[in-house]
């Protein structure tokens, strides 16, 4: 068999099949051919040499905003996709109904990122306005018939629906936004994602404490809802005060609601620990991503990416591949793709992410063992080790076949790591292009981490 490219003697690790090897990749047509350390350069029109590099399911992005010059914190969906190491990136709320049509035309069609939404229940979106005009999010909004049939409309774009269950639309609305947003969502069949820990200003007099406001919504959600923001700081989320979480949170856990990370500006790592150390952990990894809420089109001026969401969850110890299935088959999973996404199994669309790691320590493979045979522990909290993910160099998606409607096929993410290459300047064929800081890691005060470049090349 000729396969059009090939991917010679990387990491090959796909949570989904709990596979873990040292091996080469065939594509062909658009789409996994071949798995085998037997594979031959001859036997392939292109060969890309990934040794020493990880070869994943293409990344699955469950929360962005990207609806870029609507949103106005909105970014280019392909500066947090292909050129950050992610195939699929899925928006969270920033379109309604009346916004849609625009999104899908000039976001989803021009994009070499799959791109998806959760549309918003109400009809307008979620734009960054709502902080200044919280009516934007409120019932008198929400046209229940227009949205259910416009999600039947478009369910190649449209996963699921996103509402705030936080304590300033509480104090304006109670349940009745998540309630009507449930009801859409049961209509269409698609899960809800709810938004916890307070965002809009309280509207006073409120009688409930922050802790209060999560209980009383969650028994209108079910098997397959999605939360998000276990890690954060902001009151009124999952956890108490002082760090507990919630009994009802674990109670809808139990009974099948999913949580998401929801990294953004939300995530501590003090309450990550704790979260964790009480045994949530979440079925995804969102990184919610978004730009500039102060000027309109900038990219944030903080380090928010999937990559680094993951680099931070491997840090806290949880294992390697537990961390990949996060970002793969799980987010697959809660949008009903898991068919055609996160999975590297032979004859589904060829979605990939090549990924480099930095920093010393090894990534443990499936059941503790290193791939190529050496046992290998899992870390536990707190281990010195800092493995990074680095998401910096994007190649545009190689030409495949038409999956759905759309060419989803032959995404290749590689990601890599420059640091000597110059800010803003040319190497080796390659654009620099730098981000403008380093990130400082709560873990370590002072201590200067994980400095970022993005290559772009062009196959």
């Amino acid at each position: 068999m000729t396969y059009d490219l090939l991917l010679k003697g990387g990491r090959i690790v796909d949570p989904a099949q709990e596979l873990d090897c040292i091996a080469h990749l065939g594509i062909s047509g658009g789409r996994i051919a071949g798995i085998s350390p037997d594979i031959g350069a001859g036997q392939a029109r292109r060969t890309l040499d990934v040794t020493g590099l990880l070869v994943l399911p293409g990344l699955i992005d469950l929360h962005v905003h990207c609806y870029q010059h609507v949103l106005s914190s909105g970014l280019q969906p392909d500066s947090v996709g292909v050129h950050a190491g992610v195939t699929s990136v899925v928006d969270q709320g920033s379109v309604g109904v009346y916004t849609f049509q625009g999104f899908r035309k000039f976001i989803v069609e021009p994009a070499s990122t799959a791109v998806y939404c959760f549309l918003s229940a109400t009809c307008m979106g979620a734009p960054t306005q709502i902080f200044r005009t919280p009516a934007l999010l409120g019932p008198e909004l929400i046209d229940v018939e227009a949205t259910v049939q416009l999600i039947q409309a478009h369910r190649d774009i449209i996963r699921g629906v996103k509402v705030f269950g936080e304590t300033g639309s509480f104090s304006r609305w109670g349940g009745e936004v998540v309630a009507l947003g449930k009801r859409i969502a049961a209509m269409a069949g698609v899960p809800l994602y709810v938004h916890t820990g307070s965002l809009l200003p309280v509207r006073e007099p409120f009688a409930l404490s922050p802790e209060d406001v999560l209980p009383k919504l969650l028994p209108m959600l079910g098997p397959g809802d999605i939360l998000a923001h276990p890690f954060s700081f902001a009151p009124g989320g999952m956890t108490t005060p002082d760090g507990r979480v919630l009994p009802a949170v674990l109670d809808a856990m139990e009974q099948g609601v999913r949580v998401d990370v929801g990294h953004g500006l939300h995530f501590s790592f003090e309450v990550a620990r704790k979260v964790l150390d009480q045994g949530l952990i979440p079925f995804t990894i969102g990184s919610d991503q978004h730009g500039d809420l102060d000027i309109p089109g900038m990219s944030t001026r903080s380090d928010t990416s999937l990559t680094l969401a993951m680099s931070k969850l491997l840090t806290l110890g949880l294992a390697f591949p537990q961390v990949l299935a996060m970002a793969t088959v799980n987010p697959a999973t809660a949008l009903g793709l898991a068919d055609r996404a996160g999975g590297l199994k032979p004859g589904m669309p060829a979605d990939i992410s090549v990924i480099a790691l930095q920093g010393a320590m090894d990534l443990p493979g499936l059941r503790g063992r290193d791939p190529r045979g050496a046992a290998a522990a899992c870390p536990g909290h707190g281990h010195p080790g800092r493995p990074r993910l680095s998401g910096e160099l994007g190649l545009p998606p190689l030409a495949g076949s038409p999956a759905g409607g759309r060419v989803t096929a032959a995404r290749l993410s590689w990601v890599t790591f420059d640091p000597c290459a110059d800010e803003g300047g040319q190497r080796g064929g390659h654009l620099v292009q730098a981000s403008f800081e380093e990130v400082v890691s709560p873990l370590d005060p002072g201590q200067r981490l994980w400095p970022r470049r993005s290559l772009v090349e062009t196959l």
